[in-house]
């Protein structure tokens, strides 16, 4: 049995117990030893910065901070509130920098730190691009720039964080701008996207493009035809803002038309035939990103002709696009304006070259005109499936229908009909005014990298003659022809060869017998589609050492299997066929430098 000692196990009580009251007094007199530093870092509106660094330093590092720093105590970062803080500061001055991405950095000095106490900071970072200032030098600079000197400051009165010197800018690389390109060629002149093509022609064309900056070119344009209504014409267009956004393009195009043989013109009571004709094209067009999902292109194009007596139209366009996702986009749309984008120099040359079609009414020169509006949806399905979806309403005026025959004993038509002599019996015969509505529906598919498919649909009024052909009540060309509901269906296949790199475009629309008129001119136009079997080929020549130039060869073929005339004639009269396309070949080539 082990004896108890009760007076030694209440000793041993109390020691322990003072003991216990040291530590605690000790730890108590150690924390206030100590200070406290918090803090919010914001912008300028306000709003708290996450992730911002904040670096402390003070007179004497703790030890378990490093050294090789100089004194750096702590390193935090704010969370998503701002805020920071740092605990365990021994009492002193201390500074503070604060950093954050695209922030201009803040640093401060003499932060008080008292043991025991919490000291609070507020730092505002504004950003970096926000007080920039470009700075001139006090020598005057000189009209192209070369020698004119700036800084590029943080703020109003802080450090210059870029300079530009004269000696830099001589040495650094200037940015690249793009080559300059020369075209001449001999090339079917009208252009696929001309919602009212005229006859495709085959003249020359010789063009210069001109960077002028990274954003801008201008684009000067020479052609002149061997035959046919436009004979020679002298084109400039200028385009900027192409990469920054906002862009903009104004072109002007003067044309000389002439006709063979002349046309008899009566001012009066005589008539002097209408020989030469000029004519002129202003275009301005200008798109602006409204948000980051909407889009408006607006513009207008004048166009005038001087034939004796002045024709003229007005047409103003725009575009209001909708992008609901990345593959949906929705758009209203008046006016035909410009296509957005070009595949090639040679298409740009053609689009900006194409001219109304000018046609008589009762002896006075007019000049066709659509009036479009339409709206369309564009839905990518995958990333080589695509469908559109549009409804339509067009006006045309002084419709333009190609006719070919003998026409001198056909007097019915004296007034309406121009001599076409791009062919040699071929006219052009005014058709009055009508309206066209309806809908159009088209699904394209990437067949691999090489092919691709497209089938549209369309249904809408056209002119026909149908039924119209031995009317005795016929006046004119106007009691004809009468707008009926017309569908159309058509396909193309473009096929890129991947060694000859061979460029086949094939397609073949089917409208009904006896059409005179287009079904949806803007829709087939930008589906680049014509009426009946069509081919095109473009064939890229070998390139010559001596001669550093991309030479292609072009073959345009269309309605190869003659469709759609439709004759028309008066009982006892000379009558005349009628087409929306008549059966051409035309080839060519161009020289690109």
């Amino acid at each position: 049995m082990v004896p108890t000692y009760p007076g030694r196990r209440l000793v041993a009580i109390l020691l322990a117990g003072g003991l216990i009251l040291a530590c605690l007094q000790s730890a108590r007199g150690a924390g206030a030893k100590y200070g406290r530093l918090t803090g919010v870092v914001a912008d300028p509106q306000g709003d708290p910065l996450l992730g911002a660094n904040v670096l402390v330093t003070g007179p004497v590092p703790l030890p378990s901070a490093s050294t090789e720093t100089g004194g750096t105590l702590e390193r935090v970062i704010t969370d998503a509130q701002g805020k920071f803080a740092v605990e365990h500061l021994l009492p002193g001055w201390y500074s503070l920098q604060v950093t954050s991405p695209t922030r201009v950095p803040a640093l401060r000095n003499g932060v008080r730190v008292e043991a025991g106490q919490t000291s609070t900071e507020r730092f505002v970072l504004a950003d970096i691009f926000a007080p920039l200032r470009i700075q001139l030098s006090k020598s005057t600079p000189s009209f192209w720039g070369d020698d004119w000197k700036w800084v590029l400051r943080t703020s109003a009165a802080t450090r210059p964080i870029l300079r530009y010197q004269q000696e830099v800018a001589h040495a650094a690389p200037k940015p690249s701008r793009g080559p300059s390109q020369r075209l001449i060629g001999m090339v079917p002149g009208a252009a696929r996207r001309d919602p009212l093509p005229g006859d495709p022609g085959l003249g020359s064309v010789m063009a210069y493009l001109r960077p002028l900056s990274d954003d801008s070119d201008l684009l000067i344009v020479g052609s002149m035809n061997a035959n046919g209504v436009q004979a020679s014409s002298v084109a400039t267009a200028l385009r900027k803002n192409m990469v920054r956004g906002d862009p903009q393009e104004l072109s002007l195009v003067v044309h000389q038309l002439s006709l063979s043989g002349g046309v008899p013109m009566p001012l009066g009571n005589s008539q002097n035939p209408l020989a030469h004709a000029e004519g002129a094209v202003v275009s301005y067009t200008r798109t602006r990103r409204l948000s980051p999902g909407v889009t408006l292109t607006a513009g207008m194009e004048v166009n005038r002709l001087n034939a004796v007596r002045t024709a003229m139209t007005v047409q103003p366009n725009m575009k209001l696009e909708y992008q609901v996702n990345a593959g949906t986009v929705v758009a209203i749309q008046y006016g035909t304006g410009r296509p957005d984008s070009f595949d090639t120099l040679l298409e740009r040359v053609g689009m900006l070259n194409s001219f109304p079609r000018v046609t008589l009414r009762d002896y006075h020169p007019r000049l066709e005109q659509l009036n479009h509006a339409e709206v369309s949806l564009h839905r990518r399905l995958s990333k080589a499936a695509r469908v559109e979806l549009a409804a339509y309403h067009d006006a045309l005026h002084n419709a333009a229908v190609w006719g070919a025959g003998h026409v001198s004993g056909a007097d019915w038509l004296a007034g309406d009909l121009l001599p076409y002599p791009a062919s040699m019996y071929g006219v052009i015969l005014n058709a009055g005014d009508y309206q066209a509505a309806g809908f159009r529906a088209a699904y394209s598919q990437d067949l691999g990298k090489h092919i691709q498919a497209v089938v549209a649909y369309s249904l809408g009024d056209a002119l026909t003659a149908r039924g119209a052909a031995n009317s005795g009540s016929v006046v004119g060309l106007q009691d004809l022809l009468r707008a009926a509901l017309t569908a159309s269906l058509a396909g193309k296949v473009s096929v890129l060869t991947p060694v000859t790199h061979t460029q086949l475009t094939t397609s073949y629309e089917w409208v009904p017998q006896g059409r005179v008129t287009f079904v949806d001119p803007y829709g087939q136009a930008n589906l680049q589609l014509q009426p009946y079997l069509g081919i095109q080929i473009r064939q890229p020549l070998p390139t010559l050492a001596f001669f550093p130039a991309r030479i292609e060869a072009l073959a345009d073929c269309r309605n190869l299997l003659a469709q759609g005339y439709v004759p028309v004639a008066r009982p006892g009269e000379k009558g005349v066929l009628l087409s929306s396309a008549y059966r051409s070949f035309r080839g060519g080539f161009s020289v690109q430098f």
